[in-house]
């Protein structure tokens, strides 16, 4: 093996010796195929339906971008302009909000998140359980936004943002982004968690669709759907370029650029997203140049596991050499004896 497939090699079996019982999907379109990959201890460990954190933010971006097209959306209005919000406030533009440069950082209630963090683990319990649409629009009605204007990661910016489609489409929004995820691109195994799905998913944190941060990091989806989900960023990049346009450094010394959550750098064609909640972790990574995809989901054992290092090492792969990449995961359980590999049927998208 060379040197590449080699750290691929050892990033897996790192990422298992940290997580036994992790069951790790790999979903990729190389060349129009698709393959599709699982690894996990044993067969008893059945996973069909992974939690993907953050990436759902992605998601809800495109929903965005589609707006945009339809000129039903205006990312320069201030948020004013589309909810009923304090007069006396000077409020960010939803662009401001898409790229979490909107002022509005941790905005959760304190005492919860610490004590959660503390006393029950980051993974254990839902941050945001037991707030709703009211303790949202309350918030928002209050508090103004940090007055320097700067990059600050925060699910507040996208519970907003949900608001601000139902107020457009009239209708919830999860009830409109799934219709668009199934009839546009054929997401059918794609869905927001409630009370009833949570309490199904052991590795999952526990949502009611009432909760508003459930638009930032609740949905739950598979490898298949995905894979289908990147391909059409880059079939249809020109059509959704304002949101994967790098409207804001975010990282000085790597010089990483932000769009509507997509991160990139400045002069890379590929553009990629780490999700996690519960126990549930995702990495997606779509490149425009080379028509290539990537997604990676995995349970974890563990608060600070994540799949970001797996992803870039596979990602750098695939794009030097894909053939020994696709062989290498093809017979991976000749290296890799404590794992078991299961590839999926190869389907054109």
């Amino acid at each position: 093996m060379n040197s590449n497939i080699l750290e691929l090699n050892r990033l897996l079996k790192m990422h298992h010796k940290k997580n036994p019982n992790s069951v790790l999907s790999i979903g990729l379109l190389q060349n129009e195929e698709s393959y599709f990959y699982t690894f996990k201890k044993n067969d008893t460990d059945n996973v069909s339906l992974f939690g993907l954190g953050s990436v759902s933010k992605t998601i809800l971006s495109t929903y965005m971008a589609k707006l945009i097209s339809e000129q039903k959306l205006d990312m320069n209005k201030s948020l004013d302009q589309y909810l009923d919000l304090n007069p006396n406030i000077c409020y960010p533009t939803v662009l401001q909000c898409a790229t979490h440069t909107s002022g509005y950082h941790g905005f959760i209630p304190a005492v919860q998140s610490l004590s959660t963090r503390v006393f029950r683990g980051f993974n254990n319990k839902n941050l945001y359980q037991g707030l709703d649409k009211d303790w949202l629009m309350k918030r928002l009605f209050r508090n103004k936004p940090l007055s320097k204007i700067k990059y600050r990661y925060s699910d507040f910016n996208y519970a907003i943002l949900a608001q601000v489609i139902e107020a457009i489409e009239h209708r919830p929004y999860q009830e409109a982004v799934i219709a668009f995820l199934q009839d546009e691109i054929g997401m059918m195994d794609t869905c927001y968690g409630g009370k009833e799905k949570t309490n199904e998913l052991t590795h999952s944190w526990k949502w009611e669709l009432e909760n508003p941060f459930l638009a930032a990091g609740g949905l739950y989806s598979t490898p298949q759907d995905l894979v289908r989900f990147l391909n059409y960023q880059i079939q249809n990049y020109q059509g959704l370029q304002v949101s994967h346009e790098k409207y804001h450094r975010i990282s000085s010394n790597k010089k990483i650029y932000t769009g509507f959550s997509w991160n990139s750098f400045h002069s890379g064609t590929f553009y990629w997203h780490l999700g996690g909640q519960g126990y549930y972790r995702s990495y997606v990574l779509f490149d425009t140049k080379r028509k290539l995809s990537l997604v990676i989901l995995a349970t974890v054992d563990i608060n600070h596991q994540h799949v970001g290092r797996l992803g870039s090492c596979l990602y750098r792969n695939l794009k030097r050499n894909p053939k020994t990449s696709l062989d290498f995961l093809q017979a991976l359980n000749d290296h890799i004896t404590s794992v078991v590999i299961q590839p999926m049927e190869r389907t054109n998208i």
